[in-house]
C-alpha cells in the first residue's frame, strides 16, 4: 500500500517555517544604501530591416473561441469556461480560408504562460514569411481553459489610454478599490478553495483542446497532415510529445485521429521533443519538472507502474479534496495576485517607459505582495527582512518590468529573459538569495544556486538612510544600448566591473512588453493547472493513464515526424519523461528560458534571428510536395 507521500508534508505550507529560519540566519545589522557600481553609457542603436507599424500593417492578430464539443472534458466546466481561447495570427491579405494558407503553426505555452507568450515571435515570423520567403503563414497560439477563469476588466479597459496616472486609476481602482468597470465588479482573486473545477483542466482536456482548435480551423485531417506544425514552449514541449503520442477517440484500430498523423512536423522551444515513455527512477529525478513537483508536493515516483497508479489516484484524490492546491500557488508568497501584476506593470511600460513609476507604492500590500517583492528587491538575506525596500528606490516603467523579467536581476529564472540592463544607478551583485527563493517558492525552480543565477540590484536609495526615495531614477538600457559587435562588454563607468556581454542580450524591451498586455488575453496565466502536471509526470509516461482518458496509443508518435529543437544556451530547458530527443538540437547562444520566443527579429545585420530563420527553412522544407 502507498500513498505516493513522503510523510506529507506539503511544501506550500512551510512558508512560515522558511521565513522564521532564515530570519534567524539573517545578520541583524542595521541596513545602508551603498552606491554601487555605476553603469556606462548607453550606446546608439541598430538599424532594423522593418518596423512594428510595418508588421502591425501586415499581420492581424484574433482573439477567438470556440465551442468544446466534448463531454468527457466538460463534465464539471463552468459557463464562462465552455468555450477553448487561442489566438489567430495571419496575413491581412491572405486567405480567411486557413485552409488555404501555406502552413499554420499551432503553439502550446509552457508553464504559467499564456498565449501571449508567442505574440513577438508570431507575427514577426509570418511578416518575414510573407515578405521573404514568399509564403503565407497562420499561427495558433493556444490559451489554456484554466485562462478563462481570469478577470482581465481592468488592464483590458486601461489599453488603449494614454496617461499613466488615468490608466492606474483604472486598474487599482478596479482591482483593489471596488470600483465598476464596464458594469462589472472584480470578485478577487481566486484561492484554491474556490478553483474546485481546476482539478479536471488536466492533460485530458488541453490535449482535446488542441485537436478541436486543429480542426475548426481546418477541418480536413489530410490537409492537417500536409500544411499543420506542432510545438511549443517549456512544458509545452512535453505536451506536444503527449499530443503526438494521442489517439483523440480511445480506438487503437483508427489512425487519421492520432496526433502524429495530423501534423506536418514539430518543434520546441527550449524544451525537447520525445516518444512518451516510462523513465527509470534516475531519469525521473533529474527532470526539472519532477524535482520541483516533488519538493513542492511532497510526492515521488514509484518504481513499480501498480503502485505509481495508486500514488496518482491518491494525490488527485487529495487535489480533489483542497488538500494540495489546485494551482501552482504558494499563498503568502506567490499566488494569481503576482500573476496579474506583469501585465498591469507592462502597459504602463507601454504608455510612457521612461516615465518614473508610482504605481506600487499605490498598491495594498498583502502578505503575499510584501513576500514578492522583498524577494525580487533584495541584496541579500538582510534586505529580505529589513531596509531598503523597493518603496526605497526609483525606478521607470520600464526598468520595473526588466527588475523582474531580464535575466540579470530576476531571481526566477523560468522568466529569465535577455533584455538589457539598468542605467542610471549604482549596482552591486546579490548574495545568498537563490537559497531564500527556493526555500519558499521550489515549485519555481529546483530551490538552488545551481539553478538561480547570482543577478545584479540597484543599492543607491538616496543620499542617507533617513532620506530614501531621492536616490536616482534607475532607468532601462536595451538590449542593443548595452553592447554592441564592436563594444562587447557593458561595463560600469570605471571599466572595472563587466555587467553583461554581447552574446547574452538578444530580446527588444518594447517588444517584450507589448506581449505581456496586448489584446484580450496575456502572457502570464493566472491559475496554472496543479492537475496538468500530475498528468505529465505521474500518469502520462504509464499505460495506466488511458483509465483517466489519456489514450497516450501512439507512443512513439514524436519519432513518426520531422522535429527541430532549440535549446537557449542559459535556459532551463524543460525535460520531458522518457526517450530520445532530436539529435542535433539547434543552441541558442546566450539565450535565456523565454529568449527563444522574443530574440529581435528586425536587426539581422548585428543580431540575427536563428529561431525565425531555422524554423521558416524547416517549415518550407516539410511542407507537402506539391507545395515545395
Amino acid at each position: 500500500m502507498t500513498t505516493g507521500l513522503r510523510s506529507y508534508r506539503p511544501r506550500y505550507l512551510t512558508l512560515a517555517t522558511a521565513i522564521v529560519s532564515a530570519a534567524l540566519s539573517a545578520n541583524t545589522y542595521a541596513w545602508y544604501s551603498p552606491k554601487g557600481a555605476v553603469p556606462e553609457e548607453k550606446l546608439e542603436r541598430v538599424a532594423r530591416d522593418w518596423t512594428r507599424e510595418q508588421v502591425d500593417t501586415a499581420v492581424v492578430s484574433s482573439f477567438m473561441k470556440i465551442p468544446s464539443t466534448n463531454p468527457a472534458v466538460n463534465a464539471t466546466v463552468s459557463e464562462g469556461c465552455a468555450s477553448i481561447q487561442f489566438v489567430r495570427h495571419k496575413l491581412r491579405s491572405g486567405p480567411d480560408n486557413a485552409a488555404e494558407a501555406d502552413a499554420a503553426l499551432l503553439m502550446m505555452p509552457g508553464v504559467i504562460e499564456g498565449a501571449n507568450g508567442f505574440h513577438y515571435i508570431a507575427r514577426n515570423m509570418i511578416y518575414k514569411a510573407a515578405m521573404q520567403h514568399g509564403i503565407s503563414l497562420e499561427v495558433w497560439a493556444v490559451d489554456r481553459r484554466s485562462n478563462c477563469l481570469e478577470d482581465l476588466t481592468g488592464v483590458n479597459a486601461a489599453e488603449g489610454l494614454t496617461d499613466v496616472s488615468e490608466a492606474e486609476d483604472v486598474m487599482i481602482g478596479y482591482y483593489y478599490e471596488g470600483k465598476e468597470v464596464d458594469g462589472k465588479i472584480f470578485e478577487g482573486f481566486k484561492t484554491s478553495r474556490d478553483l474546485e473545477e481546476v482539478v479536471d483542466y488536466g492533460l485530458a482536456m488541453a490535449t482535446d483542446d488542441m485537436f478541436a482548435v486543429m480542426e475548426y480551423m481546418i477541418p480536413d485531417q489530410a490537409t492537417r497532415k500536409e500544411k499543420v506544425f506542432v510545438g511549443g514552449h517549456s512544458l509545452g514541449g512535453l505536451h506536444t510529445s503527449t499530443f503526438l503520442a494521442w489517439d483523440r477517440d480511445g480506438d487503437r484500430s483508427t489512425l487519421d485521429d492520432a496526433g502524429y498523423m495530423n501534423t506536418a512536423g514539430a518543434f520546441g522551444f527550449d524544451t525537447s521533443l520525445r516518444p512518451v515513455y516510462a523513465s527509470t527512477e534516475e531519469d525521473m529525478v533529474e527532470s526539472t519538472t519532477m524535482i520541483s513537483l516533488s519538493d513542492w508536493l511532497g510526492i515521488q515516483q514509484e518504481d513499480d507502474e501498480a503502485d505509481q497508479a495508486e500514488s496518482y489516484a491518491n494525490t488527485v484524490n487529495l487535489l480533489r479534496d483542497n488538500y494540495l492546491p489546485r494551482t501552482l500557488a504558494v499563498e503568502g508568497a506567490f499566488n494569481a495576485e503576482i500573476l496579474a501584476l506583469p501585465e498591469a506593470m507592462a502597459l504602463l511600460a507601454g504608455i510612457a517607459p521612461e516615465e518614473e513609476s508610482m504605481a506600487l507604492q499605490r498598491l495594498p500590500r498583502s502578505l503575499t505582495l510584501r513576500t514578492l517583492l522583498a524577494l525580487v528587491h533584495s541584496r541579500d538575506i538582510n534586505d529580505f527582512f529589513y531596509k531598503p525596500s523597493i518603496d526605497d528606490f526609483r525606478y521607470t516603467n520600464e526598468a520595473l518590468v526588466g527588475l523582474i523579467f531580464d535575466d540579470n536581476s530576476t531571481v526566477l529564472p523560468f522568466i529569465s529573459t535577455s533584455l538589457g540592463f539598468f542605467e542610471g544607478g549604482g549596482m552591486e551583485e546579490r548574495k545568498g538569495i537563490a537559497d531564500l527563493v527556493g526555500s519558499i517558492v521550489p515549485i519555481l525552480g529546483t530551490g538552488g544556486g545551481d539553478v538561480i543565477p547570482t543577478p545584479y540590484i540597484a543599492t543607491d536609495a538616496g543620499p542617507y538612510r533617513w532620506r530614501t526615495g531621492e536616490g536616482p531614477l534607475y532607468g532601462w538600457a536595451d538590449f542593443d544600448e548595452v553592447a554592441s559587435n564592436s563594444d562587447t562588454e557593458h561595463q560600469d563607468e570605471n571599466g572595472e566591473i563587466t555587467f553583461t556581454s554581447r552574446r547574452s542580450e538578444t530580446s527588444d524591451m518594447d517588444d517584450f512588453v507589448e506581449a505581456l498586455y496586448a489584446g484580450e488575453t496575456n502572457l502570464t496565466e493566472w491559475y496554472f493547472p496543479t492537475r496538468l502536471l500530475l498528468d505529465l509526470t505521474m500518469a502520462a509516461p504509464y499505460d495506466f493513464a488511458e483509465n483517466y482518458g489519456m489514450y497516450l496509443y501512439h507512443r512513439d508518435g514524436a519519432a513518426n515526424v520531422p522535429k527541430i529543437e532549440f535549446i537557449a544556451e542559459e535556459g532551463i530547458g524543460a525535460d520531458p519523461v522518457g526517450g530520445q530527443g532530436t539529435d542535433d538540437p539547434i543552441v541558442l547562444e546566450g539565450m535565456n528560458h523565454l529568449d527563444p520566443m522574443f530574440a529581435v527579429a528586425n536587426a539581422s545585420a548585428t543580431h540575427p534571428n536563428p529561431v525565425i530563420d531555422s524554423l521558416l527553412d524547416f517549415v518550407e522544407s516539410n511542407l507537402n510536395s506539391s507545395r515545395r
